[in-house]
């Protein structure tokens, strides 16, 4: 029986048959966020001075100004663009300017819509309902693109460039850049903390006690490499989110704005002292629904952006997850499938990346900085243009998941 074949007899058969066929994606999502080391072993790791591309030359390295590996279409993001490589301090005010424009065009649309809807027939009315739906998504598309050209410019501005694109996958080199600029320039002491541990967990490293690491060479399934880049920037936008709600709060209870005659309760962390300990403290004080609200992105243009950088750097995830599940077939276990994917990575008969230790901490790291810059970027657009808002099921897209589901459903 083919992979394809047990792929769609899994989709219609018993509960314990769907369960089973799932056993291989969900044993490579888990290796893929909890230890991707597990490849790292014998076959997969070599001195650096053993491989045939050791080291890139200065036109291998991408370009550091470079807007950042996704396309853009719309003629207001080419301005900016041209705007980024030319002239970057014209640029902030140049999306302003796009920004208002396009909010006095939204607004003037709901105008018209509120007058048209009192007059106007039916079948006037359809039209009218094509046009702007047509118009609207001109917009978001507009907004997107500068949305994503904003966290670009914030890469710029760290003197850090985007990595290339990966979708061929194969042999790649980053280049060094300075990690300061990904970590310390970015966050906030507990925040920092928190970066560190979510890329110890990542690449298997716990307890060591620096970002410094050796040069080994791992080689991983596409789709494992996309999966972690996605998780680490929603993960980002997560953590910036919450940080600058746990900044506030302490602030606003150490002033004392809760109140002082309220009657118990004069702090957000006055149940909880562990809470008001750390960031950490903090969020594990959360309940499942607080979690699943802040976990969520919360306009549509942030989502495709993040959509857009993802899918730029390794293609269509939901697709490369097809791949890998046919390549694997039936498992009855994560080591089954451990075994199955490294045979399928070594007759290539799924797309893979090899880099070096190094490399994939610098693509950990960006990962998770392209989703607090985007958080950050996404509120500064909020307070000049209506963003849309979002529903909180992004993950589908993200992780290749069609049902939508989080990684720990």
């Amino acid at each position: 029986m083919t992979g394809s074949e047990t792929l769609k007899m899994s989709a219609r058969g018993s509960p314990r048959t769907r369960t089973l066929s799932r056993i291989a994606i969900y044993a490579v999502l888990a290796m893929a966020y909890a230890n991707l080391w597990a490849f790292v072993n014998a076959k997969h790791v070599e001195p650096m001075r053993r491989r045939t591309r050791a080291k890139a030359s200065s036109s291998d390295l991408p370009d550091k100004w470079k807007a950042g590996p996704a396309e853009i279409y719309t003629g207001v993001a080419q301005k900016a663009v041209y705007l980024m490589k030319e002239n970057p301090t014209l640029f902030d005010m140049s999306v302003e300017e796009e920004l208002e424009k396009l909010q006095e065009e939204k607004e003037e649309e709901e105008k018209k819509k509120s007058e048209m809807e009192a007059n106007a027939k039916e079948d006037t009315l359809v039209l009218r309902r094509r046009i702007e739906e047509v118009k609207m998504n001109d917009r978001i598309r507009a907004v997107t693109e500068l949305l994503y050209l904003k966290v670009c410019r914030k890469f710029q501005q760290l003197q850090v460039p985007l990595i290339p694109v990966l979708k061929e996958g194969g042999d790649v080199k980053f280049g060094n850049v300075d990690l300061k600029a990904l970590t310390t320039d970015i966050y906030s002491k507990d925040a920092l903390e928190l970066v560190r541990e979510h890329l110890f967990r990542i690449i298997g490293q716990q307890g060591n006690p620096s970002f410094a690491g050796g040069m080994g060479v791992v080689q991983i399934a596409l789709f494992q490499a996309g999966q972690v880049y996605a998780m680490s920037a929603m993960f980002g936008y997560y953590l910036r989110r919450v940080d600058q709600r746990y900044q506030l709060e302490k602030l606003a209870g150490n002033f004392g704005a809760w109140g002082e005659e309220a009657p118990e309760v004069t702090s957000p962390f006055a149940q909880d002292q562990g809470a008001a300990d750390s960031l950490k403290g903090y969020i594990e004080s959360f309940g499942a629904d607080e979690v699943q609200s802040m976990w969520s992105v919360t306009s549509v243009e942030a989502q495709m952006a993040m959509e857009s950088q993802v899918t730029a750097l390794f293609g269509d995830l939901r697709a490369l997850k097809d791949k890998l599940v046919n390549a694997l077939g039936m498992v009855s276990s994560p080591e089954e499938a451990t075994q199955k994917l490294e045979q399928a990575i070594k007759k290539k008969e799924v797309e893979s990346l090899r880099l070096t230790s190094d490399d994939l901490r610098r693509l950990v790291l960006e990962a998770v900085a392209y989703g607090s810059l985007l958080n950050d970027s996404e509120k500064q657009f909020d307070s000049i243009y209506e963003l849309t808002p979002a529903s909180n099921r992004i993950m589908g897209v993200l992780t290749g998941d069609e049902e939508g589901r989080m990684l720990n459903e």
